[in-house]
């Protein structure tokens, strides 16, 4: 720490302060009020602030006032070790002094005043403290408009409960705060980003809530914490409207759940629903069929293993074309729904078909078509108790009129005493018949409509006649998907590219359960969801509330997912507000400039990364060949030295990293479904999105990188791991696309530095 700041002595005061405040909270909750009386006597008695000592301690003596949930406990734990970590001093105008308001993850009152002893990060005036200027400025609360002025903005560095130094802000000192940041290796950084939100980042949080919004970020751009953290703005700012359990996360995969995982408790999110695609839709539609994931094909072409007929199927059935197809399949169900006879009881009509009809299919036309049948059951019901007295009192007057004929109209005793016996038991036979009727008759009739499991209609249409009458066209491609789909449905599995059609149609037939429905959608790497998998997930929740983040130059599966984002703003987000992050905090300028190298390449153009000013060595090439001799070792040793933690070997293919495992036993080979992440690990490519590491290590081995979409976007997506360090292990330079991109990139022997 450089000479300390004059105010230092009461800065750390203030923070003493707001520690003891904390403590008698968390003392107040755990303990009885006696015990409570007799620690806080005895900590007033020691306390020796400087400031305003007896406000602090009018303030002590109220802590136990407040009584907590267990949640609200726990966090305040956890809060204590770094209270805060900014302070603005604000001059609002109208008012006759300035304040000095202590920015922190969560707020704290005191109990009397209701002056924030800490206030929350997503506050409306906490918003000054990111837009990153001292002067006039101006915030709207409750809509109104505030104004005053900003003569402060300090930022602390404080862990494990001690002040270890503070800057205070200007664009200067902001960048070097940012430098700091970023300077940190993987494990530090994801938990402190709160603290060092910049200003575009800020307004992605911060932006219209009620609308929704697609985010296109560059690699290491923060796009994944700053969705996470814009659904804290959320919560906190609507929490007297939407729950965190009406929240969910749609990640790319388990082991990005858990990587996230370590950001979620901080910012209240934690009980939002976090869970992959593939997982929910399983749950929704109680379909649990082992899935051939989009990895699985795609490492099929990568490895050359396949005939590409199954990756040309998962690109037509993410596809609109491939929507029109389900919707004309809907249509031809729903008219299997259509009933032809009248609802009857002893022969007297209770609705008609045609007012039953129009029930399904106009006036019940915004529900699934199940809840529609429920309804109508419900109608039937209602009517049928409305009007079986009605029957009853008809068919009882008929039999007492025909014995009125026969007391009175029949001469012959006998023949009159037989009739009236003939009538008296048949008029209870038939009342008991009517009412034994009136029992089943609803269910009796419901029979009409068909039974149907979603599972079985969407095998159903890929049967060559129904497939032939929702899609006219004769394709080879069409057919081959058809064919290919039937194969893998008979041998008990799906295509990843199967779930949506399957939500698609679980929304229209049945509805999602109440438990699986979801308020508010975050979708991350939506590069790789298709036109399919958003449309459906949108008609399923029936809410435009999402924010979708994703990198169209990482879109290694290309084939079925997402080209364009104006594709999801016509079709499917009219409404939705687009933005972009192309700053990227990640890496090094001397990595991202390698990287952007290759964005020239790619078919499409593609907006390249913004590094921010952080310098690092040079991304090196080493032959694959000083593998062998073991220096790798030596190397990781000296860089371990220097503070690096995280270690990842990226191969372009899955049988690469295996082999690569079998070599380097130190380290090991990270699965698609797995749910922790090791300091050392070896994955292929397409596992590596949305994953960093303090080092990382190309490695080719048999397989070279070409100057195709698919290679260079994984490459891509590669040499945009690492936070600090980049080494490219192979045969030759151009076995990364090297060769023209002198400057770029250097090659070194093994040389460990003394």
């Amino acid at each position: 720490m450089t000479e300390r700041h004059p105010e230092f002595n009461k800065e750390l005061d203030r923070l003493s302060f707001t520690k003891t405040y904390m403590d008698r909270l968390i003392t107040s909750q755990e303990t009885g009020q006696e015990s409570l009386k007799k620690r806080q006597e005895d900590t007033l008695e020691n306390l020796s602030f400087k400031d305003s000592s007896l406000r602090y301690q009018e303030m002590l003596s109220h802590a136990n006032f407040m009584k907590m949930s267990k949640d609200q406990l726990e966090n305040l734990k956890h809060l204590r070790n770094k209270p805060y970590f900014a302070r603005i001093d604000f001059h609002q105008k109208e008012k006759p002094d300035r304040e000095i308001f202590y920015i922190g993850k969560t707020s704290l009152f005191d109990r009397e005043t209701q002056f924030p002893i800490i206030l929350d990060w997503r506050s409306p005036l906490s918003n000054v403290y990111y837009e990153g200027r001292l002067g006039e400025v101006s915030y709207e609360a409750l809509g109104e408009r505030y104004e005053g002025d900003v003569s402060l903005k300090r930022q602390y560095q404080i862990e494990d409960g001690e002040l270890l130094d503070y800057r205070d802000i200007d664009l200067t000192t902001k960048d070097e705060l940012l430098q700091d940041s970023l300077a940190q290796n993987a494990e530090k950084r994801l938990t402190e980003i709160v603290s060092t939100i910049q200003e575009e980042q800020n307004k992605i949080i911060r932006a219209d809530l009620r609308k929704p919004i697609i985010v296109q970020g560059a690699a290491g751009s923060g796009k994944t914490t700053i969705a996470l953290h814009r659904i804290s703005y959320f919560l906190y700012t609507m929490k007297e409207i939407f729950r965190p359990e009406e929240m969910l996360i749609l990640a790319p995969n388990r082991l990005f759940i858990q990587y996230i995982s370590e950001v979620l408790p901080e910012l209240g999110v934690d009980r939002a629903r976090q869970t992959t695609f593939t997982d929910f839709v399983q749950q929704a539609t109680g379909i649990h069929l082992p899935v051939i994931s989009q990895h699985e094909l795609l490492m099929n072409v990568v490895e050359k293993s396949s005939d590409h007929s199954s990756i040309h199927g998962a690109r037509l059935k993410g596809s609109k074309a491939f929507k029109a197809i389900l919707d004309r399949y809907l249509q031809i169900w729903k008219k299997c729904y259509e009933v032809e006879s009248d609802f009857k009881l002893a022969g007297f009509k209770i609705k008609s078909a045609k007012a039953i009809n129009r029930l399904f299919f106009e006036e019940y036309s915004y529900f699934p078509y199940e809840v529609r049948v429920q309804k109508i059951k419900a109608v039937l019901q209602s009517e049928l108790r409305r009007k079986k007295k009605q029957i009853l009192d008809k068919i009882a007057a008929k039999y007492d009129e025909a014995l009125d004929d026969a007391l009175y109209g029949m001469k012959d005793a006998e023949k009159r005493k037989i009739r009236v016996s003939f009538l008296i038991t048949r008029k209870e036979e038939r009342l008991d018949e009517i009412k034994k009727a009136a029992r089943t008759a609803v269910n009796r009739f419901m029979k009409k409509y068909p039974k149907v499991a979603v599972w079985n209609i969407y095998q159903q249409l890929f049967e060559e006649k129904m497939f032939s009458k929702v899609h006219a066209e004769e394709s080879y491609e069409w057919e081959q998907m058809r064919e290919n789909t039937r194969k893998v449905h008979a041998n008990g599995k799906l295509f990843a590219e199967d779930l949506a059609p399957l939500l698609y149609l679980k929304t229209f037939i049945t509805g999602l359960d109440p438990d699986d429905r979801a308020k508010k959608v975050v979708i991350d790497e939506a590069q790789d969801y298709s036109f399919m998998e958003i449309f459906s997930l949108r008609k399923a929740f029936q809410t435009d509330l999402f924010t979708i983040v994703g990198d169209l130059a990482q879109g290694i599966y290309h084939y079925r997912g997402l080209d364009n984002w104006e594709t999801l703003q016509n079709e499917i987000f009219p409404t939705a507000n687009y933005l972009t992050l192309q700053k990227t905090y990640r890496t090094t300028i001397e990595i991202m400039n390698l990287a952007n190298g290759l964005l020239d390449d790619m078919p499409d153009a593609l907006p390249k990364a913004e590094p921010v000013v952080r310098h690092g060595d040079v991304p090196t090439f080493l032959y694959r060949d000083e593998l062998r001799k073991g220096n790798i070792h030596q190397l990781i040793n000296d860089l371990v030295r220097k503070g690096m933690n995280n270690f990842a070997f990226v191969t372009k293919t899955k049988q690469e990293a295996e082999q690569l495992a079998r070599e380097l036993p130190s380290f090991e080979i990270m699965e698609e479904n797995a749910d922790m992440l090791g300091n050392r690990v070896i994955l292929p490519a397409y596992l590596a999105k949305g994953l960093e590491f303090d080092v990382v290590f190309l490695y080719c081995n048999e397989h070279s990188y070409e100057k195709n979409e698919l290679d260079l976007k994984m490459l891509y997506v590669a040499m945009t791991r690492p936070l600090h360090r980049l080494y490219m292990i192979g045969r030759q330079p151009d076995d990364f696309l090297l060769t023209d991109k002198d400057g770029l990139w250097t090659h070194k022997c093994f040389q460990i530095e003394a």
